[in-house]
């Protein structure tokens, strides 16, 4: 017993200690919405900022500029806007919180190739954050959509602490599109 909370001391100071050292994020994914997969690749700065692009069809694009979330559906020149508070990405955009919660909480699965911890807010939004078992690598997250579709957001090929300039992360108008 004693030996097991030693390790999973370690693990959340690893952990930790290699979220600490993040300032930046860049990688493939593979989003799985339902039964629907869509791939792309993404770019995070942290606090709060991301830029995802789809390889679909709509062109999509979703941008957090630190305060709003757009989903962008470049096809239809359209832009759909989200206050960031109110979408998961708060939570997996603001490094403090995924660091509060490993320092707070143990994992709530351990498995051959994965760790992951469980954060729920007052509005009982669930996410679920995914580390590689090895490298303690971010592996990505699963939560629901506004519709309470299952969402899972698996990362390949990361990059950590590339340059990014803020720029990057801006929103552009509709008329723009």
């Amino acid at each position: 017993m004693f030996s097991a909370s030693v390790s999973l001391a370690d693990l959340q100071k690893n952990l930790i200690n290699k979220l600490t050292a993040i300032k930046t994020l860049s990688f493939d994914f593979k989003q799985k919405i339902s039964d629907k997969e869509e791939i792309g690749n993404c770019f995070i700065k942290y606090p709060l900022l991301m830029k995802c692009n789809y390889q679909n069809l709509k062109q999509k694009t979703i941008i957090s500029n630190g305060k709003t979330v757009a989903v962008i559906k470049k096809k239809y020149k359209k832009i759909y806007y989200y206050p960031i508070k109110l979408t998961p990405l708060f939570f997996i955009l603001k490094k403090e919180k995924i660091i509060n919660l490993i320092r707070k909480n143990q994992p709530t699965e351990i498995n051959a190739g994965l760790i992951e911890f469980e954060f729920i807010d007052q509005k009982t939004n669930k996410v679920k954050i995914l580390f590689d078992k090895n490298s303690l690598e971010f592996k990505g997250w699963k939560t629901k959509d506004v519709y309470s579709n299952n969402v899972s957001f698996t990362i390949n090929n990361l990059k950590i602490n590339n340059q990014i300039v803020d720029d990057f992360f801006k929103i552009p108008k509709e008329e723009d599109l």
